[in-house]
């Protein structure tokens, strides 16, 4: 698995987007988000996932479009799949901009604060226990 995505806390999951993201490095992402849509599904359990993107630059050229051509084809199983998708950004002009819902229905959170993403994510994920 990428060291992009970390799943040592699951069904809780985090994700790096920080530096220049690569074509190699967007390509890595789309295949740690297929596992573990295949082990959510498997397992029968949603995720939450915060993705630290607080020191993103400008992606190489083809990265953006690999990440987003991904989400558009599986917005429904990700959103089905994942209860919560927190993303740290650098400022509060960028986590504005964060729509919710976002694709497919997906409950997201734009926030320049790890620790308020982090409680979302596992307050999402406790609310799917009950």
């Amino acid at each position: 698995m990428t060291n992009l995505v970390d799943l040592s806390e699951w069904p809780l999951v985090r994700a790096q987007q920080n530096g220049r993201l690569t074509v190699e490095q967007a390509t890595e992402l789309n295949a740690a988000m297929v596992a573990m849509l295949t082990r959510a599904k498997a397992e029968g359990v949603r995720v939450a996932i915060i993705v630290d993107q607080h020191d993103r630059q400008a992606p190489q050229k083809g990265a953006l479009e690999i990440v987003h051509s991904f989400w558009a084809e599986r917005e429904a199983e990700i959103a089905e799949r994942c209860c919560g998708y927190a993303s740290i950004v650098a400022t509060q002009e960028l986590a504005d901009l964060v729509q919710n819902p976002g694709p497919g229905g997906l409950v997201v959170m734009g926030t320049v604060d790890p620790q308020a993403a982090e409680t979302w994510a596992k307050e999402r994920l406790a609310a799917e226990d009950h």
